[in-house]
């Protein structure tokens, strides 16, 4: 280790960018790009009056078999200085008695609309469902295991105020952080790339993902764009959809959510697997045309923000093992102490950027993970990089997301036949 360091120590920059090729191309332009965004753009704030308009405004809460936690997510829903107008909570297909649940909250009156469904349809098709159930000309699509800051309605729908928005995205956090150390981990990737990066990326009018846990559409634009299409990656399909229509999307840094995640390994791939395979079919393929020049509806605008997922999440992940093996090619076991010079570097930045995150991320606790900052490169730079590499690679080549099970069979065979 101390001969690595002697040998660093000797490089030129020339030969620092050489040896270190991968982390000058793909990790310090996207700590810059945060950073710079952050810090020099300004806030696009919202409008802080009302526009003297009261909408009626829906939550639409729709779950399989979370009969666990549905109670929880309405009455927190309940407890908001701004009460929805209207809550509408669907079963769909659940097997554990969430739909007896739901009547009982029914009957208790913190509902005002409950549907169960025999069997399961899918995601997409309990929020299309809900949306027509719904009253709202704002309608709030929320996640059965979510829980909400008191003011986090009243907070997104400031941005309605401004008729060109079509939607609102909230802020996600981590609600078990300290669960594992994995949770920890998405805990600290939450705040950066949730919370930070939809700030940055608001500031250029370029949120790319609504989370299905937390976002609010006009139903006009909902309506408009024909709601959501009954496959997997609903939320980006939705959001990238409003954006090609012409639609403002933005952010709401401060209507926080709160949220689980995965606290086992494998549970983690799956997830991130099947994000990951839908944000290529979506962007490549059914949205094409945001990269096409020749495309009546491409702008630049939109092809710089996919040229952004595919240098820094794309590319990144395919150059990794290649610059692995280059390093060890060429250095042999020297080359394990190379990387781990670079782990030194990433783990400074990572800091930096944890620090500016929660400093602009409201409700935060940022204290129980600041342990777990210096192992986020490792998790987030190395593991979650081969974890889309794979995905990807299965998306690309098997089209691997029209088997995915998180829209069920029959659906997508009834989608294929209309289609």
């Amino acid at each position: 280790m101390i001969e690595a360091y002697d040998y660093i120590r000797a490089q030129t920059f020339d030969s620092l960018l050489a040896l270190f090729w991968f982390v000058a191309v793909f990790e310090i332009p996207r700590y810059f790009l945060l950073f710079a965004l952050t810090a020099f753009l300004p806030m696009r704030r919202h409008i802080s009056q009302p526009d003297g308009r009261e909408r009626m405004v829906s939550a639409v809460v729709v779950g399989h078999s979370e009969g666990t936690k549905v109670e929880k997510c309405v009455r927190a829903l309940h407890e908001q200085s701004r009460r929805p107008d209207e809550i509408v909570v669907l079963s769909d297909g659940s097997t554990d008695g969430m739909a007896k649940r739901v009547g009982a909250l029914s009957r208790q009156g913190l509902i005002d609309a409950a549907h169960a469904t025999e069997l399961r349809s899918g995601k997409a098709a309990g929020l299309n469902l809900g949306a027509r159930i719904a009253k709202g000309e704002i309608i709030i699509f929320v996640d059965c295991d979510c829980t909400f800051d008191r003011h986090a309605v009243r907070n997104i729908l400031y941005h309605f105020a401004d008729p060109d928005v079509g939607a609102v995205a909230g802020s996600v956090l981590v609600r078990n952080e300290t669960a594992s150390l994995l949770s920890a981990f998405q805990a600290i990737e939450y705040l950066i790339t949730i919370s930070l990066g939809k700030q940055a990326m608001d500031r250029l009018g370029l949120v790319s993902c609504i989370s299905g846990a937390f976002g609010a559409y006009r139903r006009t634009a909902y309506e408009q764009i024909g709601g959501y299409d009954a496959e997997g990656g609903e939320d980006l399909d939705l959001t990238l959809s409003m954006r090609s229509a012409g639609w403002s999307v933005r952010f709401a840094d401060d209507a926080v959510c709160y949220t689980d995640v995965p606290v086992k390994r494998a549970a983690l791939v799956r997830q991130r697997g099947r994000w990951e395979r839908d944000a290529i079919r979506l962007r490549y393929r059914k949205h094409g045309h945001l990269m096409n020049p020749f495309s009546p509806r491409f702008s630049w605008r939109e092809w710089i923000h996919e040229m952004e997922f595919l240098v820094f999440n794309v590319l990144a992940a395919i150059a990794l093992p290649f610059y692995v093996a280059w390093l060890l090619a060429m250095y042999g076991s020297f080359g394990i102490s190379i990387l781990a010079g670079a782990q030194l570097v990433l783990i400074c930045m990572d800091m930096a950027v944890f620090l500016m995150a929660v400093s602009v991320t409201p409700l935060v606790r940022p204290l129980p993970l600041v342990p777990y900052v210096p192992g986020f490169s490792l998790y987030y730079g190395l593991f979650m990089r081969w974890v889309r590499l794979a995905a990807y690679a299965q998306e690309w080549i098997f089209r691997a997301s029209r088997n995915d099970e998180f829209v069920p069979r029959k659906v997508q065979r009834a989608r294929a036949e209309v289609s």
